[in-house]
């Protein structure tokens, strides 16, 4: 069996994809999984396929999906999404900035493979149900500021004089 050479950038982009899928709740983790497993073997074969059409042809996305994953995909800043998960965990009495900084020592020394919300559950700082609950607001926040964004960019193209 020989292996296929990827591309680290196509990679990272798949698994930024694949998280933002699950974080925005359009997937599970195992269909996920399920979907990458689909990709790899069908690079092994000697197709290219991204993470998305291959969603698609499983029926795990609809394009609808895919499409606003790869809005989100855009503005994604993993530093910014880890940091107002944890600012909403402060804000909404969740947690204590204590709580907060040993959870982000722990990632840290996990090479930041667990998300800062698993932390927070597996260390019991957190519930489940309350770290669904800062999902849906994060998810919200980031929404509302794509939804900005593309306002901003809206407004610029339509302010812009007719040139001549």
């Amino acid at each position: 069996m020989f292996s296929v050479m990827t591309n680290p950038n196509e990679v990272n982009a798949d698994r930024l994809f694949g998280e933002i899928a699950v974080r925005l709740f359009m997937t599970t983790r195992r269909d996920l999984d399920r979907a990458l497993r689909a990709q790899r073997e069908a690079r092994e074969a000697g197709g290219d396929p991204t993470l998305g059409e291959v969603m698609v042809g499983l029926d795990l996305l609809g394009q609808h999906q895919v499409q606003a994953v790869l809005r989100a995909q855009q503005i994604y800043d993993e530093r910014s999404v880890e940091t107002l998960y944890g600012k909403l965990a402060l804000k909404n009495g969740f947690v204590s900035q204590g709580d907060l900084d040993l959870a982000l020592k722990v990632q840290q020394r996990t090479g930041n493979r667990l998300r800062i919300g698993e932390v927070l559950v597996k260390k019991g700082f957190i519930t489940w149900d309350q770290h669904e609950a800062l999902l849906r607001a994060q998810e919200r926040i980031l929404t509302e500021v794509e939804h900005l964004e593309s306002s901003k960019q809206a407004r610029v193209t339509l302010e812009r004089p007719p040139t001549q």
